[in-house]
């Protein structure tokens, strides 16, 4: 059974105060076979369907940034790129390793990098997620961003039959 150990939310951040107006979710799922999948916040505002990418392992966080700029930011330098790059990416589903070169790839992660701020992403990694090592990564992009990490986790083992608790609230 797949587990989510990640979340974005994608949007405009609010002129007033650091909140988001969010547009859309991403959720990493981890099992034999991570994916991501986007979500429009409501599927009746026409923002589009739901998209599912099964990521590179190495360059997981930044395909999701990718995703993110295709399929939400619309930019068109990276939509053309993806047009010509992403052999499956009509079909809102796309396995990095099997539809895109990693050359590339490479290429439409260092325009993702260069494009100007004009959206928000709040990150919520779980503990043990995938994606944890890849956070640094986030240093090259430009966009607003909150990155959210456990500060306080008070979890039950069914194994060992006990509640472990660590951090503070």
């Amino acid at each position: 059974m797949a587990t989510i150990t990640a979340q974005i939310l994608v949007g405009s951040g609010h002129p007033n105060h650091d909140g988001i107006v969010p547009s859309h979710n991403l959720y990493f799922m981890e099992d034999n076979r991570p994916s991501w999948t986007l979500y429009p916040v409501s599927l009746g505002d026409g923002f589009g369907t739901k998209v599912t990418w099964i990521p590179t392992l190495e360059h997981t966080l930044e395909d999701a940034l990718l995703m993110t700029a295709i399929h939400v930011v619309r930019d068109p330098e990276i939509e053309q790129m993806a047009k010509e790059f992403i052999s499956s990416q009509e079909n809102n589903w796309v396995v990095m390793y099997d539809d895109v070169d990693p050359g590339h790839l490479e290429l439409m992660y260092q325009r993702c990098r260069a494009m100007t701020n004009s959206y928000k992403l709040v990150l919520t990694v779980l503990r043990g997620s995938a994606i944890e090592e890849q956070l640094p990564v986030l240093k090259e992009y430009k966009m607003d961003l909150e990155v959210c990490l456990p500060r306080y986790v008070r979890l039950y083992s069914r194994w060992l039959e006990q509640t472990r608790v660590e951090g503070e609230l």
